[in-house]
């Protein structure tokens, strides 16, 4: 694979892992185990891109430290959800 199109790889589990984020934070109680699973998986795949933990943190505005516990299943994202009624009792 070229360097090139690792980068372009890298770039695009960046932005998928942006997008998956915004869906969760936007998730409703109707889609927020989805929406928190499948943000999840994407910080992850980001991470494992090649990018790494503090190009993708940085890129998500995102403190190393917290997606490192999210990416290591430390820290469940639901447990962050902006809307308190909708983190887990």
């Amino acid at each position: 694979m070229s360097a090139a199109s690792a980068l372009e790889r890298q770039r695009a589990a960046i932005r998928a892992a942006q997008a998956r984020l915004a869906a969760f934070v936007a998730s409703t109680s109707a889609d927020v185990d989805d929406a928190a699973r499948d943000a999840e998986a994407a910080l992850r795949s980001a991470v494992s891109s090649g990018a790494g933990l503090d190009r993708v943190s940085a890129e998500l505005e995102l403190s190393p430290r917290a997606l490192r516990a999210i990416v290591e299943g430390a820290v469940r994202l639901r447990s962050l959800h902006p809307d308190d009624r909708l983190r887990p009792a």
